[in-house]
């Protein structure tokens, strides 16, 4: 019973910051003109609070993605009746989606899309239920089949309780660089010239440099680099390779996405 109480606990704690990692996304994604317009009047602003204003697919999209990891990582915890378990550990995310249906539905709200925003609601309920279940047995699977008793997908169980900040600081930066080679692949879809080809490469870069601390610590976590070294050392080694990667993919995400707004000037 306790593993299936922190299962809910890290399902909804996860599904809090990485939904969160997506929402503070969308202005910077899909508001970029509204921005620099309030820029150069002058206007004071901070597109992180402005939620995901009219833009209904990608709250869907990020909800059904939140939910895929969150399940599957709470199946992990439970190690039995994992799908069950996320099922029960989606509950509140679905009262969510109740309050919002309300929310656009019967009240004052003004925006647009509010019946986009009621239909997509009604739509999530049964939709992340279902990838909450599905996502979950395959969660408990692999924990069962890939990794020991006493870890979470390789990793002690107390690790996942610190290891939520950095995957929040690093997701922020992932999803709005994923987001902008997905929208660089459909815009130039057919062309295949070399200088197009070096463009999505520099889109696919900042990426890559997002991601590769994090396999980093995790084979320290796991103990396959630096499995002889004390916990300190392993301890510093995470928060180095934390920092600088931090530092590195930063400098490298700004290098790149320079070198594209030359290339398209």
């Amino acid at each position: 019973m306790r593993r299936k109480i922190w299962a809910f606990v890290a399902f909804n704690l996860y599904s809090v910051f990485l939904i969160s990692a997506f929402q503070e996304n969308t202005a910077y994604l899909f508001d970029v003109s509204l921005i620099n317009e309030m820029i150069l009047d002058g206007t004071a602003i901070n597109p992180r609070e402005w939620g995901w204003g009219s833009h209904y697919i990608w709250r869907i999209f990020a909800g059904v993605a939140v939910t895929v990891v969150a399940g599957f990582l709470a199946g992990s915890v439970a190690k039995s009746k994992g799908s069950l378990t996320a099922v029960i550990s989606n509950i509140p995310s679905v009262l969510i989606w109740i309050l919002a249906i309300y929310s656009f539905g019967f009240s004052d709200i003004q925006l647009e899309e509010k019946t986009a925003f009621v239909i997509i609601s009604i739509i999530a309920i049964p939709l992340t239920t279902c990838i909450a279940f599905i996502a979950g047995g395959i969660g408990e699977k692999v924990q069962k089949e890939e990794f020991e008793e006493d870890t979470v997908l390789g990793v002690k169980p107390y690790h996942w309780i610190w290891a939520i900040f950095p995957i929040y600081w690093y997701a922020t930066s992932i999803i709005y660089d994923a987001a902008q080679f997905i929208s660089f692949q459909f815009t130039t879809l057919g062309n295949i010239s070399i200088v197009v080809s070096f463009m999505s490469l520099f889109t696919l870069l900042p990426i890559l440099a997002w991601i590769y601390p994090l396999i980093l610590v995790y084979q320290v976590l796991t103990g396959r680099i630096l499995s002889k070294k004390t916990n300190l050392i392993r301890c510093m080694a995470n928060f180095a390779i934390l920092v600088l990667g931090m530092i590195i993919a930063s400098g490298l995400e700004s290098g790149c996405y320079w070198l594209l707004a030359k290339m398209t000037s």
